[in-house]
């Protein structure tokens, strides 16, 4: 008996096929569906980001999918997973982005647990960069988190994709009547959890906090079971000190993540100009070799816990 997976695929081929040879599915959330592909014309290896039919033949999602995409599709930045192409046929909407060998910093993370500073710094460094650039264009992202930061196998660049995805998938409201969160709770901004529309690039900022608080502390700033649950504790309530989890921690660091994690737009860093320029600076300068004073016993950096926010989405 067919299943809706390969069902999906059939149509994707059969929409497609003469543009692009369909591989293996390599993710699948409650957006869209990727699978990796084969541009016939051009011989190179991509992408295929697919809109899932029951939102596909939804006018108000599709359109707004479609204009995200064609937004997200004019950024070129060496920290921004590029899009190609834009395709729309009848009740299909994909398009084809660079297939970036290597794995999500989300996979890093659950895999071998706590970075080091150096690697969060520069993680967090080369994210602020493509946003300052993003934002700059005029494009707040919405769902950054560490499913939507690639990490390249070949160069080790961080790679944020999937901008305008978020904003694509919004129809009136801060959840769509099929239960998409704009964003994902567990690392949106206190105003995304309000439900304010209009957010600037400071709540990426604030994400960013997020994704940074994760790969030092080894767990998320707040911990719900549900969605309501996360979105109160992200607008009022106060993450517990990164230093009762990680005693060593620059302080450098520290003080940057919870500039990121000021619950009100104007505490956070003015831009992610300004966020990258004081990451590098801490690089250069040597503050990362400064750890915090504590007398708390460092704890063990072992493998985290699940990173996996599916339970957050709604």
């Amino acid at each position: 008996m067919e299943t809706d997976a390969q069902r999906l695929r059939d149509r994707v081929t059969a929409a497609v096929g003469d543009s692009y040879l369909i591989g293996h599915e390599v993710g699948r959330g409650g957006v869209a569906v990727v699978y990796a592909a084969e541009d016939v014309r051009l011989q190179r290896k991509v992408a295929l980001k697919v809109l899932p039919p029951d939102l596909a033949f939804r006018p108000d999602v599709r359109e707004r999918f479609v204009r995200e995409a064609q937004t997200a599709a004019r950024l070129n930045h060496p920290h921004i997973v590029p899009i190609y192409a834009v395709h729309e046929v009848p009740g299909l909407v994909c398009f084809a982005m660079a297939l970036v060998e290597g794995e999500s910093l989300a996979a890093r993370i659950a895999r071998e647990g706590r970075p080091s500073f150096t690697f969060v710094a520069q993680v967090l460094e080369q994210m602020a960069d493509a946003l300052a650039y993003a934002h700059a264009c005029g494009v707040v992202h919405r769902d950054i988190k560490p499913d939507n930061v690639l990490l390249d196998r070949e160069s080790g660049r961080a790679m944020v994709t999937d901008f305008g995805i978020a904003r694509a998938a919004e129809s009136g409201s801060r959840l769509t009547q099929t239960g998409i969160a704009v964003g994902t709770p567990a690392f949106m901004s206190p105003e995304q959890a309000m439900g304010d529309k209009e957010v600037d690039g400071r709540s990426d900022l604030y994400s960013v906090g997020v994704i940074g608080y994760l790969m030092l502390a080894g767990r998320l700033p707040f911990e719900a079971a549900t969605t309501p649950a996360m979105l109160m504790k992200q607008v009022s309530e106060t993450p517990p000190p990164l230093r009762a989890f990680r005693p060593d921690a620059p302080r450098a660091l520290v003080d940057i993540l919870e500039r990121c994690l000021a619950k009100t737009p104007a505490g956070r860093w003015e831009s992610a100009l300004q966020l990258r320029d004081t990451l590098r600076r801490a690089q250069r300068d040597g503050s990362l070799a400064a750890p915090m004073p504590s007398a708390v016993p460092p704890m063990h950096a072992g493998p985290v816990r699940s990173v996996s926010t599916d339970v957050m989405r709604g």
